[in-house]
């Protein structure tokens, strides 16, 4: 594995990442440093990876970075926007549920967490049960910084 570049959950990362990507990771970082900030792993940042394992041909993989990878996945960075928007939500969902015991976000009043939907090119927050729509991606927390 290659480390193309790595960037603060909420900063912006230097060349070679396409802006698509970028802004998903913003978003997500945005809904994660809001709502959680202190069950995530001090320093971690988004890292940018070529990725080839067995012998595959490369691609870019995405994931988190505390001074080593901590998890990553390969990303399609094709995708239109709010994919990639879903596309950081799962894979962040996936890590926190699946190795920090972590339901994230969290659905008021239920036990279960929100789920990424893409509606009309955007991605939202989304109740399982009811499908309500509860927050755009990168405002769980309330609005952008201006």
């Amino acid at each position: 594995m290659t480390i193309l570049s790595t960037w603060s959950p909420v900063g912006t990362p230097a060349g070679g990442v396409p802006t698509g990507l970028a802004d998903a990771c913003l978003r997500v970082g945005r809904d994660l440093l809001g709502t959680i900030p202190e069950r995530l792993p001090a320093g971690f940042r988004w890292m940018l990876a070529e990725e080839g394992p067995d012998g595959l041909p490369a691609g870019p993989a995405l994931g988190w970075w505390a001074g080593e990878p901590l998890f990553w996945r390969g990303v399609d960075v094709t995708l239109p926007d709010a994919r990639l928007a879903l596309f950081v939500a799962d894979l962040v969902q996936d890590h926190l549920t699946g190795y920090a015991f972590v339901q994230w976000p969290e659905c008021p009043g239920h036990t279960h967490p929100l789920e990424p939907v893409a509606d009309a090119g955007e991605a939202w927050w989304r109740c399982p049960a009811s499908h309500r729509k509860l927050s755009p991606i990168g405002l769980l927390a309330g609005p952008a910084p201006a």
